[in-house]
């Protein structure tokens, strides 16, 4: 009976020196956290240009007016074509004459992408000698 007193006196001592420890912590960092200047000068906190219960509003009017921009720019850029013309997406010589001059292009197995860069995984053809399935360009 006397070892079940100590073990729980035991314990609560524990729990509180635990306690203490983490109120010490919090303590120092609440001392060393940084002024809200500094917070404002990191981009972390935003500057009050308005008042507090504007603040919400315009963060939700950014954020809607920067979804919208984002939409617009992805319904603009441009397709694999203009990539290809500009050199920008790279892609085997054939396949790049057959896109340039709207010949007829006949891929012997598949084209595929293969670490972000568009690579040939069959042999290509470009011209009528093709028995395979053929792809109209133009």
């Amino acid at each position: 009976l006397q070892a079940l007193k100590g073990s729980a006196a035991f314990h609560e001592q524990r729990r509180s020196l635990e306690r203490a420890r983490t109120e010490d912590y919090l303590k120092r960092k609440i001392r060393s956290r940084p002024e809200k200047s500094e917070l404002i000068r990191m981009h972390i906190l935003e500057e009050p240009s308005a008042e507090p219960f504007l603040q919400a509003k315009q963060l939700q009017l950014k954020r809607v007016r920067l979804a919208d921009d984002l939409n617009d720019r992805i319904a603009h850029r441009p397709g694999p074509m203009e990539l290809i013309h500009k050199n920008i997406l790279p892609v085997h010589s054939s396949i790049k004459q057959a896109f340039i001059g709207n010949q007829c292009l006949c891929i012997q197995y598949v084209t595929c992408i293969r670490g972000g860069s568009v690579v040939q995984c069959g042999s290509v053809y470009s011209g009528r000698r093709c028995n395979r399935s053929v792809i109209m360009l133009g």
